[in-house]
């Protein structure tokens, strides 16, 4: 439902779940529609809801289609009934009744509960992978180093997200009170969520820089807790907290406030120190005591490992598998074990696929020549060295196919790295592939791509992107790629009558540049620093590895002709200019400063370089003068290699620099 919170969607889809997200952007309310069309349009056996809104959504969608054709229902309730804001809580009480099954992670959220699904309602605790997260425990040395942790220091952990619910500020106080007491521990918190700049500045405000760690989120949130020497959750309210069952199998003392399943769960004392909720000061206490009393530490370490195995997820599994077959007998008595297909390569008889090598060249440069009507121009030459050779993250993956030692096919995937928190993504680009004319039409393009496949994913490459045009984005969806979604660009007019020129220069633009004469070549201003990187990426946001060596073979391309133009102090644009149909048309690439260039800069660009509209690429809005290209921006599209699970389209912070084709 939310795309920015895709960060289980790449494990489900490696375990061969289809995963779908029903948001596009942040504020889109088009979700139940399309979970709608979802459950209705698919021959489901079995819908499990897990979410109040969503989970009445659903109800609504299987209630209002042929009894004959209706999936069965069940949902698994995670919060109390009273938590739920009213009219939510209302809609889900009405629709909840028509489940089948109904399951909840804790008695308190059972009892919470009205109506008929409250008789029905059975608790099933949920658990976890109990030995797998045991073993994050072997990460305790580098974590610690890369937060800055001393290995004599003692650290208390949370894993919980900046809401309400989890109430950082009562955290935060006791936090202070343990300061004022000298009391020798530091505070880690794993989490991201909307309360995330109040808790950041709340901590600076009662001066815990030192004391307290905020790492955001954290996709090896369990290697962080396996570094700390206690646990503490201090919520308001609770189901039963994943977090707590994966710090019992740490074997780590857990102080927490005695709410839902945390005090059905565990015993003050012996299990655990528990306090009331939104108490600071007994909050501080009980830490003062786990903290300060090794012995008490290791008695409830004990506890905690022998309670663990308590939260084991088999017999969860097992449950629910159980309700599931009596539901649709059926399906579970004739589905079928997954079967992974196996790739077709229609490889032409007579033809060779192999890796192309430097003796290759000519003969390729030939091939594009006469399949790709480069002429005689040696500037295609040029490029197609620095795309492939000069690449800032390496030479690019390149094969031929040969008849009897002729070339007469190529495909080209070049080298490419992305960041996600902190994580760099080795990826690769779909880009050139050239056949020949007396070959086209045989299946070589399928076949040199798979074949590009199967050797990237084996080099450990995570995935293949590409903008594919209309004419070869069927081939690709063919072939297993899949559509991320349109990116957004955005338009700026340097008058209201140059609308009708960009109107009637619906074309493919230039391959090479206009002259521009604004600012100064790229390759000049690369010998300073550019700076940082405009914008703010967010959590689990997917942006280009810019380093400086990436700046510098991008944009340091003659033959392209990109100019730097600074603006509002140390800011820089990247641009080129180009000619489509009878327009003049002025990209913006790239910028790195503070902010982008402000509509007057780019007015005053327009109308210097003599350019009827100006482009760019990313979701900046009418704030910075720019209004949505009718037309939209290019397709973005993608194919796993060792990483399944597509980013939604909101979260590519991608600029045109990082799509444009060249």
């Amino acid at each position: 439902m939310l795309p920015y919170k895709d960060h289980l969607a790449e494990e489900l889809e490696q375990a061969g779940v289809r995963t779908y997200c029903m948001s596009r952007t942040r504020t889109d309310l088009r979700w139940p529609s399309r979970l709608m069309n979802l459950i209705r349009d698919c021959e489901w056996d079995i819908v499990h809801v897990h979410s109040p809104l969503p989970g009445s959504v659903a109800r609504l969608a299987v209630l209002t289609m042929p009894r004959a054709d209706r999936p069965r229902l069940v949902s698994t309730e995670h919060n109390q009934w009273s938590t739920h804001r009213g009219p939510t809580r209302a809609l889900n009480a009405v629709t909840s009744r028509f489940d089948d099954v109904t399951f909840t992670v804790t008695d308190e959220v059972r009892r919470s509960m009205c109506g008929p699904v409250a008789k029905r309602a059975e608790t099933l605790q949920h658990g976890i992978d109990v030995a797998s997260v045991a073993a994050a425990a072997a990460h305790r040395g580098r974590i610690r180093n890369e937060l800055g942790i001393g290995s004599d220091e003692l650290v208390v952990g949370t894993v919980a997200n900046f809401r309400p619910q989890k109430d950082y500020p009562n955290l935060l106080q006791a936090a202070r009170l343990l300061a004022d007491r000298d009391v020798p521990v530091r505070l880690v918190a794993v989490g991201q969520g909307p309360q995330e700049s109040e808790t950041c500045e709340l901590r600076n405000e009662l001066g815990l820089q030192e004391r307290v760690i905020l790492t955001g989120f954290r996709n090896d949130a369990t290697s962080v807790m396996g570094a700390c020497d206690v646990f503490t959750l201090a919520s308001r309210w609770e189901g039963l907290p994943v977090a707590l069952m994966e710090a019992l199998a740490l074997g780590l003392p857990v102080v927490a406030t005695d709410v839902g399943g945390v005090g059905e769960e565990l015993v003050d004392g012996k299990t655990a120190l528990l306090v009331p909720p939104s108490d600071a000061a007994s909050l501080a206490h009980a830490i003062e005591r786990v903290v300060t009393a090794p012995e008490l530490r290791e008695a409830l370490a004990r506890a905690a490992s022998e309670r663990a195995v308590d939260f084991d997820v088999v017999s969860a599994v097992a449950r629910i598998e159980a309700a599931y077959a009596a539901l649709a007998p059926e399906a579970a008595a004739t589905s079928p074990e997954p079967v992974i297909p196996r790739r077709r390569r229609p490889l032409p008889k007579g033809l060779d696929i192999r890796d192309a090598t430097p003796d290759d060249r000519p003969a390729i440069l030939e091939l594009c020549r006469a399949s790709l009507g480069w002429g005689d121009d040696s500037r295609f030459d040029e490029l197609f060295s620095w795309k492939h050779d000069q690449n800032a993250f390496g030479p690019s993956y390149m094969w031929v196919a040969t008849d009897g030692g002729k070339v007469v096919g190529l495909r080209a995937f070049m080298r490419w790295e992305f960041v996600r928190d902190d994580e760099v993504l080795r990826a690769v680009r779909a880009v050139d592939t050239a056949t020949h004319p007396d070959y086209q039409g045989r299946g070589l393009f399928t076949a040199m791509t798979l074949h590009g496949l199967d050797v990237v994913k084996d080099d450990g490459v995570a995935f293949v992107f590409n903008t594919p045009n209309d004419k070869s984005r069927p081939g690709y969806l063919k072939m297993g790629w899949k559509e991320v979604g349109r990116l957004p660009v955005g338009i700026r007019l340097a008058s209201p009558m140059a609308a009708w020129t960009v109107v009637r220069s619906r074309t493919g633009a230039s391959h090479w540049p206009e002259p521009l004469h604004l600012g100064d070549p790229v390759a000049e201003k690369l010998d300073g620093d550019l700076g940082g990187p405009t914008g703010r990426t967010g959590v689990r946001s997917v942006c280009t590895n810019r380093t400086t060596e990436f700046v510098r073979w991008r944009y340091g391309s003659a033959v392209l002709g990109y100019r730097a133009i600074p603006y509002s102090g140390d800011g820089v644009a990247i641009v080129r200019c180009r000619r489509r149909g009878q327009s003049r048309e002025l990209v913006l690439l790239d910028s790195f400063g503070e902010r982008p260039p402000s509509p007057r800069s780019i007015d005053d660009w327009l109308q210097s370089s003599r350019a009827t509209h100006a482009l760019r690429l990313g979701r900046y809005g009418s704030t910075a003068g720019f209004a949505p290209y009718p037309a939209g921006g290019p397709l973005l599209t993608w194919r796993e290699a060792n990483s399944m699970a597509p980013p939604p389209a909101i979260n590519w912070a991608l600029v045109m620099g990082d799509v444009e084709l060249f």
